[in-house]
């Protein structure tokens, strides 16, 4: 019998026991799932959203805007894992797999799917958990990832960290049909207006334009987009 299913538990850090898990952090506490509940994720884990929530909200925080988490990147990078992108889609995946330079791109023989869930299980294994860190301690991790200090064994951290980095910009700017941006957060912090049809009135103005973003899903008076769960129901995955 599978367990029932909360988004909103996973991402507050909340155990079996109902009782909120001893995570710092403000952003944590103030995601935005409450209409996502009872739909499994995709790819993820339990374990692996909460680490991404927060190794997200290091990248982007909460200040007058959401922090990435509560923008919806978890559940972005979710779909991206789930999808082509994840299982290496478009990636030359033929070895030899030698070290390469910035310059040479992508050169893991792992697609992005496993290359990340065997990164976040290795640092999940490395004494505290990231999540389970104060301010301070997750800020050093993602730094050390991100000079490629980070031990991973076999995997590269530079590389792990450039992935991850990239999707939580992408999840946090892309449109909100594809699951982050959550009620266009990201375009709100930049002034990006979206996809309205016409511009014509402002092309000669070099002001800022006057109207709310709208995405290609769009819904007519309101200030969200369509949701991408619209079509039906995920995968029946379910942990267990």
């Amino acid at each position: 019998m599978t367990r029932p299913f909360s988004r909103r538990a996973v991402l507050l850090q909340i155990g079996a026991t109902g009782l909120a898990a001893a995570a710092p952090g403000a952003a944590l506490s103030q995601n935005r799932y409450a209409e996502l509940d009872g739909r499994p994720w995709y790819f993820l884990t339990s374990d692996e959203a909460r680490f991404l929530a927060a190794f997200t909200d290091v990248l982007i925080p909460e200040d007058e805007y959401p922090s990435a988490s509560q923008a919806g990147v978890v559940d972005f990078i979710d779909l991206q894992l789930a999808g082509p992108f994840g299982q290496g889609d478009g990636l030359y995946m033929q070895g030899p797999f030698d070290k390469g330079t910035p310059q040479q791109g992508y050169q893991s023989p792992l697609t992005p799917a496993p290359l990340i869930r065997q990164a976040i299980s290795s640092l999940n294994a490395q004494g505290t958990p990231l999540v389970d860190m104060d301010e301070t301690g997750r800020e050093d991790l993602v730094t050390r990832l991100s000079n490629g200090d980070a031990d991973l064994g076999d995997l590269d951290a530079r590389t792990v960290f450039e992935e991850l980095h990239a999707l939580t910009n992408e999840g946090y700017f892309a449109d909100p049909v594809y699951g982050g941006n959550k009620d266009y957060a990201g375009w709100r912090m930049v002034g990006f207006p979206g996809a309205h049809a016409y511009y014509t009135d402002f092309i000669d103005k070099n002001v800022p334009y006057p109207a709310p973003p709208k995405g290609v899903a769009h819904i007519p008076g309101t200030s969200r987009s369509g949701s991408v769960y619209a079509a039906g129901p995920r995968p029946a995955k379910q942990e267990g």
